[in-house]
């Protein structure tokens, strides 16, 4: 049966529906606008809004599995942490729920609580609330910062200076590679026994801030952190972001790969 997948376009995305594809699945990815690079590769494109309940049931007929990826903590202009990571879950909560999914698998983030003090934080945390009260299977995949994703994050907050990082650059962080988010959303749609549960997902080496930029951006010097950047965003990274993988080895069977 067909998985669904959200945020298609996107670093987690792209690479999930690559290798959904390379596996033999039915993928169809649910984007805002036609994207001919997934639609080559054998992906069925589904063009809506996040928050567009209509079409995402209409996306998810007959599907197995949604795998939500929608969501992020840089915002666009105009838009809330609200309605890019909570709104846009709910939505595909109730889709889920007209279209008989079986199974909901989210993408969310070391930390995620409804009560954090940090928007983004406290957003990640309310989409986990609906996926909760809900009754169908599901898999909630806290993840620490994506190593691959780094590169992006510190060049975004140096404005091209350099690697922009914000506090002292002694926070940790256990970054975790990409090929393992894809590989433990792989395993959630995948295994034939029930799957329910919350999972935190980082990388086996935990390391300072200022080794992870070492490590992402080669040479970059560091530079102060732009101060245009949303206020959650440097409250998150200005802080530890650490999680421990152990339950989430043991449950999908990952060989963690060390990032960098």
């Amino acid at each position: 049966m067909p998985v669904l997948v959200t945020g298609a376009t996107g670093l987690v995305g792209r690479a999930l529906v690559r290798e959904l594809l390379n596996e033999g699945a039915q993928v169809r990815a649910y984007l805002r606008r036609d994207d001919p690079e997934l639609r080559a590769a054998g992906a069925h494109i589904a063009i809506g809004a996040a928050d567009d309940v209509p079409k995402l049931e209409s996306a998810l007929t007959r599907a197995h599995t949604i795998a939500h990826l929608i969501g992020g903590t840089w915002p666009e202009p105009g838009m809330s942490y609200d309605l890019l990571n909570r709104d846009s879950t709910e939505a595909a909560v109730i889709a889920a729920h007209a279209a008989d999914v079986k199974r909901f698998i989210f993408l969310s983030f070391v930390g995620a609580d409804p009560a954090s003090p940090n928007e983004f934080l406290a957003s990640k945390g309310r989409a986990e609330e609906h996926i909760l009260s809900s009754s169908f299977e599901h898999a909630i995949v806290r993840c620490a910062p994506i190593a691959e994703g780094l590169v992006q994050t510190f060049e975004r907050l140096g404005r091209g200076r350099g690697a922009g990082i914000p506090g002292r650059g002694s926070q940790r962080v256990n970054p975790v590679a990409l090929s393992d988010v894809v590989a433990t959303i792989i395993a959630a749609d995948s295994r034939e026994a029930e799957v329910r549960g919350t999972w935190e997902l980082g990388g086996p080496d935990i390391v300072t801030m200022d080794e992870a930029a070492a490590r992402a951006l080669p040479g970059a010097r560091r530079v102060r952190a732009t101060r245009s950047a949303p206020k959650a965003l440097l409250q998150l990274y200005g802080s530890d972001m650490v999680a421990d993988p152990t339950s989430a080895v043991e449950q999908f069977g990952l060989a963690l790969r060390r990032a960098g």
